[in-house]
């Protein structure tokens, strides 16, 4: 018995964080499809980041589907998942779209007429900015997610050892920031842990009609991304914390561009 008592702390640590590394190496994998989708989505829209970032949500969806081994999903479950997405890729807290290539700097040489031809590239000589015409319609994209650890007791371990030995000590409750301090190692994901007992008036503010879910179906624009990301909600309606203890993980992708390459889309910025 005292063997046990002994060695059952070691064990328990080590189940269960065999089982959030299990997860977290399953987030990677569904990031990495995720930006391949987004890449694909960008190629065939002229590279547009709302449209990218549509992609991204599509492939991260699976991730957030309920697991119930005993029922096959149905439609609802499908459109949560969806709707999830959608929310964690457009806040600019829990999510990272980022355009790598073309660089700004190929785009200003390249671009005639304000965009990069894509046809008869095996003619075409022009370079600049560092890149030939034929690797300047490369889109290549990373996407940084905030993935939330949710195992007890190691989530909050993984994420000390990832911020810092330093930043354990301002685990308290549902809060993981320094009050009047910064964190060790501040990433994207710092100080997302926010939620609001009002959060239910937020979201019916965002809606364009009557339904609490209107902004959340399609692509939320600047303003609404700014509103989330200073409230970081609890979503009612689906049931979903926006916040929790996240690390980032990041994925790329490159795709041939399939379209000319166009700096004017809705929200698209060069990096």
């Amino acid at each position: 018995m005292i063997e046990f008592l002994i060695i059952l702390p070691s064990l328990l640590l080590i189940v269960f964080g065999v089982l959030q590394f299990a997860l977290i190496y399953q987030a990677r994998s569904a990031l990495n499809h995720a930006a391949f989708v987004g890449a694909r989505h960008g190629s065939l829209s002229n590279g547009n980041l709302t449209s990218i970032r549509d992609g991204v949500a599509s492939g991260l969806a699976p991730l957030f589907m309920r697991l119930d081994l005993s029922a096959t999903p149905t439609m609802p479950d499908l459109v949560r998942a969806r709707l999830v997405a959608a929310v964690e890729v457009s806040n600019p807290n829990t999510a990272l779209v980022e355009i790598l290539n073309p660089t700004p700097e190929a785009f200003n040489v390249l671009n005639v007429g304000g965009v990069i031809p894509n046809d008869n590239l095996m003619y075409r000589t022009a370079s600049g900015g560092g890149v030939s015409i034929q690797d300047a319609n490369l889109l290549k994209i990373r996407v940084t997610y905030c993935f939330k650890l949710v195992v007890p007791f190691v989530n909050r371990m993984i994420y000390g050892l990832h911020a810092g030995l330093a930043e354990v000590r301002g685990l308290a409750g549902v809060y993981f920031d320094r009050s009047g301090g910064a964190e060790p190692v501040p990433n994207l994901c710092s100080n997302i842990n926010r939620t609001h007992a009002d959060s239910i008036d937020f979201v019916n503010s965002m809606a364009s009609g009557s339904s609490a879910l209107a902004p959340l179906a399609g692509n939320l624009n600047a303003a609404n991304q700014t509103a989330l990301a200073s409230r970081f909600p609890v979503i009612p309606a689906l049931n979903w914390n926006v916040g929790g203890v996240r690390i980032p993980i990041t994925a790329e992708a490159t795709v041939r561009m399939q379209s000319p390459f166009a700096p004017s889309g809705a929200g698209l910025v060069l990096n």
